[in-house]
């Protein structure tokens, strides 16, 4: 991911990024929320929106109407990752890049992002030990073996499956 993110070189070839593409990175540990702000000042920074704008987008994250109004610093962990993938849907990205969203997530949390991550119209790079959300979300495997990438049409299922009928 790192590679792909522009934050390491790779030890050999290239990674060209095109001209249209936006990337919006959604890490295992995010801290770079400022815990003294409310929610809705949050959502409101990262776009230009009214209060009642913000509480709306919040409530479709599942955060209640008095979690709106709580300091990010409040939120638990789990709570926070919510809010990090709220702000990652506003920022306009069109490639995002995942690396293990659902760690942090209660169920119904990571329902919402799988309906957010199906109705988004980019590209996602994920990377998830969480078989039953790549399930739900992607239409293509990637696996990396031996430095190489071999490319599985479906979800993880269908590429568990190809991989248990390939001779060893």
């Amino acid at each position: 991911l790192k590679i792909v993110l522009g934050e390491i070189e790779p030890d050999g070839g290239e990674v060209i990024v095109g001209p249209s593409v936006s990337i919006g990175y959604y890490a295992q540990q995010h801290e770079t929320l400022d815990r003294s702000q409310t929610l809705i000042d949050v959502i409101r920074h990262a776009k230009l929106c009214s209060e009642g704008e913000a509480v709306a987008f919040l409530l479709k994250f599942l955060f209640t109407y008095e979690q709106t109004r709580q300091h990010v610093g409040d939120l638990s962990g789990g709570e926070r990752s919510r809010l990090q993938l709220a702000l990652l849907m506003l920022s306009g990205a069109n490639f995002l890049v995942l690396d293990e969203p659902t760690n942090n997530l209660d169920i119904a949390s990571a329902e919402v992002l799988e309906e957010v991550l199906d109705s988004f119209e980019g590209t996602v790079l994920c990377v998830s030990h969480d078989r039953y959300f790549l399930d739900r979300i992607t239409r293509r495997t990637v696996e990396l073996a031996a430095g190489q990438l071999v490319d599985y049409p479906g979800g993880y299922s269908d590429y568990a499956e190809t991989k248990a009928r390939r001779p060893r």
